[in-house]
């Protein structure tokens, strides 16, 4: 059987728990528990998005009085949206603990599977505790103010912070307008002269974002580039 860092992850996510079994459970990836025949996060992922959801929904609720349903619904899918989820696992560098069985573990850590493990942590947090905890480890690492004013995610500013660390590393985007379609752009990057991904759109500006965002999500191109 394998063994987790607790305080390690507890610190981490700025919460002890109670019984380290749920703990152990909600880092517990499906292939360990059928290889191992113990509970794996899955009900704890489910019942972790419903309170996401809850969560961030009702602190918009509260924090935007004058928005319209329209606007709020945006707000919050734009926080609980997989690149978000992934994006703050990836920066705590929590899929390190997952316990991951022989039959997975010679597969890449995906963006889901990261998203999966956020809101297993919260369903975690609010059977050891309360939904006050589930929501304040939420509000801390999901920031829901003054989303009147913030833009969009930057995604190319985002890879290219990506492989800043990797010396010599050249990013380069090649965007075009699409001879198949009118007024529809392409863009393409590239990573040390290597394609790492295509993306359209109806502005230069949003096909290379949306370039971006793909080139992010492919993990494993983007390791086998930079290191």
């Amino acid at each position: 059987m394998g063994e987790i860092d607790y305080k390690k992850i507890e610190k981490i996510i700025h919460y002890g728990f109670k019984n380290k079994d749920i703990l152990k459970t909600a880092f517990t990836h499906s292939s360990y528990a059928n290889q191992h025949n113990v509970e794996s996060y899955e009900r704890y992922e489910y019942l972790g998005d419903s309170i996401l959801n809850f969560v961030i929904a009702d602190s918009l609720f509260k924090s935007y009085e004058n928005e319209q349903e329209g606007t709020l619904t945006k707000w919050r899918a734009k926080l609980v949206n997989s690149d978000n989820l992934s994006y703050i696992i990836k920066e705590l560098d929590l899929e390190k603990f997952v316990l991951i069985g022989d039959s997975a573990k010679k597969q890449d850590f995906t963006k889901s599977m990261r998203e999966d493990l956020f809101e297993s942590i919260v369903g975690a947090i609010y059977l050891d505790s309360s939904l006050e905890k589930a929501r304040r480890f939420i509000l801390r690492f999901i920031d829901t103010t003054n989303m009147n004013k913030k833009k969009d995610i930057d995604y190319k500013s985002l890879l290219q912070e990506r492989i800043q660390s990797t010396h010599g590393a050249n990013l380069v985007y090649f965007t075009y307008e699409d001879p198949l379609e009118k007024g529809r752009f392409c863009s393409e990057v590239y990573i040390n002269d290597i394609f790492v991904a295509r993306a359209f759109s109806r502005s230069k500006k949003n096909a290379q974002l949306e370039c971006a965002k793909l080139a992010l999500s492919d993990d494993k191109t983007l390791d086998k580039i930079l290191n």
